[in-house]
């Protein structure tokens, strides 16, 4: 049955970029269903959104849940994307093309300039989270916001890896690559993302100009980064579709801060 096998895919999608218990899960599945990786962001975003909530209902201050978001952050997604982040940003402190860059890229230990970036991932994070809590905005809008900012990351992915060129071997980001370019694929991914994002802006009445920002933010930093892995390896693989979460997560906190 259709549904079953989307199901099935979403059960594994889940299971490979989050930390939700869904039992039996298969790579495949996650590949050949990956269209649906806005559905993702929206769980992770009402899952987060919710630990803040119930947070901030007990009266706790705001600069310990901007702190604590982190962790909410971590715990939810498993760091997977993090992973991705410190990678490829030592890539990009290194200066390197080729087959330097790519051994750069799979050097396990953590360079200076993946140490910088993912402390200021982390500041900009919880400093950008104290502001939304903080701003005349309600909590409940702040937290919508943030519910778009990980279905616009989430797409982010998505959309990284329909531009990109799949790596030459047969990594685990590979497969993505190669599902997302399929154009039946590609097509329900919009639907899929279209859906979430106007039923988040009918039915919540949030404003306008967050949801279509984050929409540019996610476009335009899943481009400039497959033109730069472009550049720099020839390629692109789950390490830098991961690297594009977390960048367009965080360019969409700060500008969520403006709102």
């Amino acid at each position: 049955m259709k549904w079953k096998s989307v199901f099935k895919g979403l059960k594994s999608l889940l299971a490979l970029l989050t930390t939700i218990p869904t039992g039996n899960s298969s790579i495949e599945y996650a590949a050949q269903y990956f269209y649906l990786i806005p559905v993702i962001g929206l769980v992770e975003g009402a899952i987060v959104s919710f630990l803040i909530w119930s947070l901030y209902v007990l009266g706790i201050h705001n600069a310990i849940i901007s702190i604590l978001y982190i962790f909410f952050h971590l715990m939810v997604t498993g760091g997977i994307h993090f992973d991705g982040y410190a990678d490829y940003s030592d890539v990009i402190g290194s200066h390197r093309t080729g087959e330097y860059a790519i051994k750069i890229l799979k050097d396990p230990r953590r360079g200076t300039f993946s140490i910088i970036s993912i402390t200021l991932n982390l500041l900009i994070s919880s400093a950008s989270m104290y502001i939304m809590l903080g701003s005349g905005s309600s909590v409940y809008a702040s937290l919508l916001r943030l519910v778009v900012i990980y279905v616009a990351s989430a797409e982010a992915m998505y959309i990284t890896a329909f531009f990109g060129i799949e790596e030459p071997y047969n990594g685990l980001g590979r497969r993505f690559v190669i599902s997302a370019k399929i154009s039946a694929n590609f097509i329900k991914n919009i639907i899929t993302f279209l859906a979430i994002y106007l039923s988040i802006l009918v039915f919540t009445h949030i404003e306008v100009f967050m949801p279509i920002s984050a929409i540019l933010i996610t476009l335009l930093i899943a481009v400039i980064t497959v033109s730069d892995a472009k550049k720099r390896l020839g390629f692109i693989n789950g390490d830098i579709i991961g690297f594009s979460y977390e960048t367009t997560r965080v360019v969409c906190m700060v500008i969520a801060t403006c709102v």
